[in-house]
């Protein structure tokens, strides 16, 4: 049964979602406010009838030994994301409810973890908007995105500006919306997961930080810009991709980036986890659209974690004094 019977609503991606279980760093939404997605934490009896004619549509690789980080089911409209430890959320096809389940010892708290990142991330698909696997912050009240595949640093870089007092809009996933000629980034959660080693450099020891969920999980920091934003959207005006195949010789540095190059490198931070071919043409044109409106350029880090801050840094005095007064041209009549 679920931990919790009452419902309370919250704000994620643009959405009120409606839960019977706390949501760990999601912001709460106003009162009164309808819900356009409902999430109920409620373990099933026996987790195996999900599986039932049901078809693997797609696995994700979490390792090099290619352990899978979980498999996504489809059964008529629905979807079942599956977990290797048990945890389980069955999507209806309208995605606007979801069921969680999960063993024991697993909890609703780490079922909750799972939800506002990879399950959110999925949903949000359904529903029709382009999400990268992404960081997004505010800098003089524009918006950035910084996206890379795992382990590139997107977190880290998130944590650095937060660190500087720049706000945080979302950490590791980033929903778009597109209207009229402009993309905006929808606001998600308050928490930045971080490495022990990031933690550290940040805030002195990672013991100062709370663990996400097990022991061997990520620590994680809240960023409390997060709450007053929620329910907004915020201009996308840069996206940042950072470069983990080289390191900077000397200090991290910004650098154009082709068209053709950043095409490429979105459509390898795109959560395309829908094998679907309904799906793929929309979102392709999307994001050609994305390249034409949006600036797009080459983060190169220096290979110390110690100049962390200054990589932050150089993506701030980039969209200063390069992405800023471009904007500035366009806009002036």
């Amino acid at each position: 049964m679920p931990e919790h019977s009452s419902e309370s609503h919250y704000l994620l991606y643009g959405l009120v979602v409606g839960a019977n279980s706390p949501i760990g760093g999601a912001p709460s939404a106003p009162p009164g406010a309808t819900p356009d997605l409902v999430i109920d934490f409620n373990p099933f009896a026996d987790p195996s009838i999900l599986r039932e004619g049901t078809i693997a549509i797609e696995q994700l690789p979490r390792n090099a030994a290619g352990d899978p980080l979980f498999t996504l089911f489809r059964r008529g409209d629905d979807y079942l994301f599956d977990f290797p430890d048990g945890a389980q959320f069955l999507i209806g096809g309208d995605a606007a409810h979801v069921r969680a389940s999960w063993p024991p010892p697993l909890d609703a708290s780490l079922a909750a973890t799972y939800f506002i990142n990879t399950v959110m991330a999925f949903i949000l698909r359904l529903r029709g908007h382009e999400v990268l696997h992404a960081s997004a912050a505010l800098i003089d009240g524009d918006a950035i995105a910084i996206i890379g595949p795992s382990g590139a640093g997107k977190s880290t870089v998130a944590a650095c500006l937060a660190r500087r007092g720049f706000p945080i809009l979302s950490e590791d996933v980033t929903a778009l919306v597109e209207a009229g000629e402009q993309f905006f980034v929808l606001p998600a959660h308050s928490r930045i997961r971080l490495w022990p080693d990031s933690a550290t450099l940040l805030y002195g020891s990672a013991e100062t930080l709370p663990l996400l969920a097990g022991d061997d999980w990520k620590r994680y920091a809240d960023v409390d810009s997060c709450a007053p934003l929620a329910g907004q959207t915020f201009a996308l005006h840069a996206i940042y991709s950072l470069d983990d195949r080289r390191d900077s010789p000397s200090a991290p540095s910004v650098q154009p980036l082709a068209e053709r190059d950043a095409l490429l490198d979105l459509i390898a931070n795109t959560y395309h986890n829908i094998r679907d071919p309904r799906f793929a043409p929309a979102s392709f044109e999307r994001l050609g659209r994305l390249v034409e409106r949006v600036a797009l350029r080459l983060a190169v880090p220096h290979k110390e974690l110690s100049t962390a801050l200054a990589f932050a840094d150089a993506i701030v005095d980039d969209f200063r004094h390069v992405i800023a007064p471009r904007l500035e041209r366009t806009e002036a009549p």
